[in-house]
């Protein structure tokens, strides 16, 4: 678990990156399991909206979700500059959300290049924890490729058992 402090405007940017992410077909379903994501960021998404006038926001996140948020974060980088040039997206409620935080928008599309910039710092800022986070998603895939095996054993020596 990681516990993640936002300032107001970076949990405005990751909402946004959650709506995002959120907003593209099949993003919260496990290819492994065709279920739902055990790192699903819908719940983040309700926390995130429910401290949104606070001052500093607190987040308890996954291991998963972390990893999630940093591509996210990048994805909505490149959302906005395409939302910026076209004034449209093609990702459902994305525009509305902009608009909602940054009013500013509707009149003026360029300045959706202050807030990519705030993504990409915060994306920047969060580089550590969302590299912790790979570190120990990549250990326990280790762990759970070595645990597969075991419980495999040595098939073609089925005479030995």
């Amino acid at each position: 678990m990681a516990t993640i402090q936002l300032q107001n405007n970076d949990a405005r940017i990751t909402y946004l990156a959650v709506v995002y992410h959120l907003g593209r077909p099949g993003s919260e379903i496990d290819p492994e399991t065709l279920g739902e994501h055990r790192a699903a960021l819908q719940p983040l998404l309700e926390l995130l909206r429910s401290q949104l006038e606070q001052a500093v926001v607190t987040v308890e996140t996954n291991s998963g979700q972390v990893q999630r948020i940093g591509q996210a974060l990048s994805g909505v980088s490149n959302e906005l500059r395409q939302y910026g040039l076209s004034g449209t997206s093609m990702i459902s409620g994305f525009g509305e959300t902009v608009i909602r935080f940054w009013p500013e928008v509707e009149t003026d599309p360029g300045s959706t290049a202050d807030l990519v910039r705030f993504a990409v710092m915060l994306r920047r800022r969060l580089d550590s924890v969302i590299t912790e986070a790979g570190a120990e998603l990549a250990t326990a895939a280790v762990a759970a490729d070595a645990a597969r095996r075991a419980r495999r054993g040595r098939w073609w020596q089925v005479w030995r058992r």
